[in-house]
């Protein structure tokens, strides 16, 4: 079980206990432990089979016990109560926006509310707003967000939602009156993932405010109104038509122009880092919230949130880094790194053509690496065994050589380099053999069959191919597709040691399904000193502009320029190959 299932079972007892109205104190150790978890680099799972748990921090007996049980068989016996006593309506009701586990509970005690259909009924005859704490305005909140839940689902990738949110960011900016507006919450950090989109916008007269947001309800895009306060308006987005179309929660807040970077600051979160801003605040003698920084003189002034760190004593965390793990600290001390951005990359390794089964031509991929700029390419397609995407046989790759050679004779300032993307077979072994290997400049080593190995073999299986000397990078390294697919059970510690004594790279998958090395594993890779390389896996010419995505997880994995083989030029990394082959 990998960290992140583990710790969504956790999340899961949480709720589930809010709902059944247990000790707030008690449930909120799960919600604790879960975070905890969420954000280490090695395997839980690993530390329960070798009976290391207690390292774990902030686990007590009982939290023990219930992640034994979790790692071991799937779930545990509180889990299996709490779901069967708890209605399938209550969780949906969760999803709406506004209403936690407190007024779920309230409403179902009082009204046995228990799917979303009583609960329209109950809002609609006005018996919700008569519940104590809520009132009409809340049961207004509850229908619209009713109307959210019939049309949006409940996360979508990072690449689907900023598809729906630049235009949307863009369109607030060519007001008449804004002067700034940018993306928060999760888009902005980056996370895989998102719920929905958060855009803060600021204007000079907040009269004007009002006819912002009614402009906002009418962007093209928007299907459905939400609701439109003074200062915030929220809206469903489309994004395509049919029952293909993506829809997403979108929220815009305008704020003045002296509180907009204490709004951006707090609506990007996370809620952890903001706690922890405000923590340091305190400490200093202010209270920071969304509306300004307040001090026993007065107000402190800030003109951006550059000034907001600085005013609190810290060096400026850049979005991405913001999940409250060592950040703020890090700011204090002056040791957060010099991250590494997208202007940066020379060139990318995994790549396919019509050889395999992209779309483009060995010459149309070299076009497009070279008008983003890129000094290099490498291409990977897939090796024999892999019938499905229609592997090269050794004559093949031969034959692909020499096109490359032919290629390569056009340009002094651009390369097209000599790779593959080679099967990790069930074995460990490599789908082609050495003799044909140390012909490639580089290789980049993947698992793509038998998923469900144990997670020893799995293991094994790959820790075996990285001890093969031809091998240079480990390919999508837990075979993962968000929200499509969990990764396969492989001990991530043991197989970035590996990595790390073999002197292999590891990779991070950019293509927006994958984004594998995930950011926590980017983090260790790093603290180890293993080299990471992020590649696009690209099948189209126009996929190579993904590569964006992998940087911004490498980023969210505090990486630096030096740590990202992307970063070598020509001259880099033709030396960086030569030297890797004269090692074998």
């Amino acid at each position: 079980m990998e960290n992140a299932q583990l710790a969504s079972l956790l999340n899961e007892i949480c709720t589930l206990m809010e709902l059944a109205g247990e000790d707030s104190f008690r449930s909120g150790a799960f919600a604790r432990a879960a975070r905890t978890i969420e954000t280490l680099p090695d395997s839980v799972a690993g530390k329960v089979e070798a009976g290391s748990l207690d390292s774990v921090p902030g686990l007590g007996k009982t939290l023990k016990d219930t992640v034994s049980q979790l790692v071991q068989t799937g779930t545990c016996k509180q889990l299996d109560d709490l779901r069967e006593k708890t209605p399938p309506g209550l969780i949906l009701m969760l999803r709406i926006p506004g209403v936690g586990p407190k007024k779920v509970r309230a409403m179902h005690l009082e009204l046995a509310i228990d799917t979303l259909a009583k609960l329209k009924d109950a809002c609609e005859s006005g018996k919700v707003a008569a519940l104590k704490g809520f009132g009409d305005k809340t049961q207004a909140k509850i229908l619209e967000g009713l109307a959210f839940v019939e049309l949006s689902s409940e996360r979508v990738r990072l690449d689907q939602a900023m598809a729906v949110a630049e235009p949307l960011v863009a369109a607030v900016r060519a007001m008449k009156g804004v002067e700034h507006a940018e993306l928060a919450g999760s888009l902005r950090r980056r996370r895989e993932t998102v719920k929905d989109i958060d855009i803060v916008a600021t204007v000079a007269d907040t009269q004007k405010a009002t006819s912002i947001l009614e402009a906002f309800t009418k962007l093209k895009g928007v299907e459905r109104v939400v609701g439109q306060g003074d200062t915030k308006a929220s809206v469903v987005a489309r994004l395509g038509e049919g029952t293909r179309a993506l829809r997403i929660n979108a929220d815009l807040r305008v704020v003045s122009t002296q509180a907009f970077p204490y709004a951006l600051n707090y609506f990007t979160g996370s809620k952890e880092h903001n706690v922890a801003l405000r923590q340091r605040a305190q400490a200093l003698g202010f209270k920071l919230n969304e509306y300004g920084l307040e001090g026993d003189a007065g107000n402190k002034r800030c003109s951006d949130e550059p000034a907001l760190y600085k005013a609190l004593g810290l060096d400026y965390v850049q979005p991405e880094l913001r999940e409250n793990t060592g950040e703020v600290q890090a700011a204090i001390d002056h040791k957060l790194p010099e991250l590494v951005n997208i202007d940066q990359v020379m060139g990318v390794f995994h790549n396919h053509t019509v050889a395999s089964d992209g779309a483009n031509t060995l010459e149309e991929m070299a076009d497009a690496a070279r008008a983003l700029g890129y000094k290099w390419l490498g291409i990977g397609d897939h090796s024999q065994s892999l019938t499905i995407a229609n592997g090269l046989s050794p004559e093949r790759v031969r034959d692909q050589w020499r096109e490359i050679d032919r290629l390569n004779k056009k340009w002094h300032d651009f390369r097209i380099l000599k790779g593959s993307e080679v099967d990790i077979l069930a074995d460990g072994s490599l789908d082609f053999d050495d003799n044909l290997l140390a012909g490639f400049d580089y290789v980049v080593a993947s698992v793509h069959t038998h998923f469900n190995q144990p997670r020893e073999e799995m293991t094994a299986r790959i820790v075996k191919a990285l001890e093969n000397p031809f091998v240079t990078m480990l390919g999508h390294p837990t075979g993962r597709l968000l929200l499509r697919r969990e990764a396969y059970a492989v001990d991530l510690e043991a197989v970035l040691q590996a990595a790390k004594k073999h002197d292999k790279w590891v990779e991070i998958n950019a293509n927006p399904m994958r984004l594998d090395l995930d950011w926590v594993h980017c983090r260790r890779a790093r603290e180890i000193g293993v080299k990471l390389v992020t590649n696009p896996d690209a099948h189209a010419a126009d996929e190579l502009a993904n590569t964006i995505y992998g940087v911004e997880v490498a980023r969210r994995g505090w990486v630096r320029p030096a740590q990202l083989a992307n970063t070598l030029d020509l001259n880099g990394v033709l030396a960086e190959l030569e030297t890797r082959r004269k090692k074998v």
